[in-house]
Formats: C-alpha cells, structure tokens, sequence
C-alpha cells in the first residue's frame, strides 16, 4: 500500500474543467493503494456518506459550518432567525465565514454556488495541512472529485430545459 504512488497517480482537478478520473476509479485506485479504514473514508467523503474516520467527521464539520454561515445569510435577507436552521459544530471558522459571507454578495444563484464550492475546496485544503505526501491529501482530493464532477455534469441548456417543466408543471397546478 502506497499513498505516495497513488497521491503521484491522481490527476490534476479544477472546479472548471471535467475531471480526468471518474469517482468509481479513484475510488477503486484507493482500495488497492489504502488500508481498508482509510479507502473506506474515500467512499464517505466522495460519495457524501457519513463515516467515523476523524478526516470523515472534521469534514462533516466544516460543511456545518459553512451551511450555518448560508443559512445565516439566508434569514438575514429574509429578515428571519436562522437559529431553527442552524447545526451544532465543534468549530468556527474565520475563513469559511469571509468567503461564504463574499459568496452571498454575489446575486447571481450559479455564481454564488460557484464561490459557496471554491469555500469548499478551500476548507478541504486546509484539512489536509501542509505535507504533501500525507492520506489527508488523498482525503482531500475526494472531496474536490466529487466537487469538480458536480461542476462538470452542469449544462446550461438542460437545466433551461428542465426550468420550463417545472415552471409549466407549477402554472398548470395553479390554474
């Protein structure tokens, strides 16, 4: 088990173009390169499942952390309490809060969510501290797989397309 060859194998990602490397072969590549504890932390972080490896849960945490901050957002334009909304997390974070508080400055929804992930990736980052041959990188790298792909599969026309149905289906219900 090498995670300095799977760390040398993994391709470059980008919230901006399509990944080289779907989910299931990173994921396969982990179970044949990672003890069966730490390719079992890839499977939650990737596929958004919960898990009990400490990466698994300081994740978690910071994606709690960051949903309070929106939700706090939210109800503040809405002139709403986001204390029915909001999660206990064990953290605060100063970044997360710059960057999701810079996000919902932005009035379209596709950007916002854009800079909400680029906070993400961000935390992620952090996450994996500074070695850069350690499983946190690996951890971290499916976090931003699965971010990158979200990306990815988002086509601007199906999503019209898909819009159109559902305002049509929601005027027909009222009518």
């Amino acid at each position: 088990m090498s995670v300095v060859y799977l760390l040398s194998s993994l391709p470059a990602l980008s919230l901006d173009s399509r990944p080289a490397m779907t989910v299931p072969e990173f994921l396969a590549a982990c179970r044949g390169e990672l003890s069966a504890k730490d390719a079992d932390a890839c499977v939650a972080l990737a596929l958004d499942r919960p898990g009990e490896h400490a990466f698994v849960r300081a994740w978690r945490d910071k994606e709690a952390v960051l949903r309070n901050i929106a939700v706090r957002n939210r109800a503040r334009k809405l002139g709403r309490d986001a204390g029915r909304w909001t999660r206990p997390t064990s953290d605060c974070d100063l970044m997360l809060e710059r960057l999701t508080d810079a996000a919902f400055q932005l009035e379209d929804p596709a950007q916002r969510e854009k800079a909400l992930d680029r906070a993400r990736w961000a935390a992620v980052e952090e996450l994996e501290g500074v070695d850069p041959i350690s499983v946190k990188r690996v951890f971290g790298y499916a976090v931003k797989l699965s971010l990158a792909w979200k990306w990815s599969g988002l086509d601007e026309a199906k999503g019209m397309a898909a819009f159109e149905t559902l305002t049509d289906m929601t005027i027909s219900l009222t009518e």
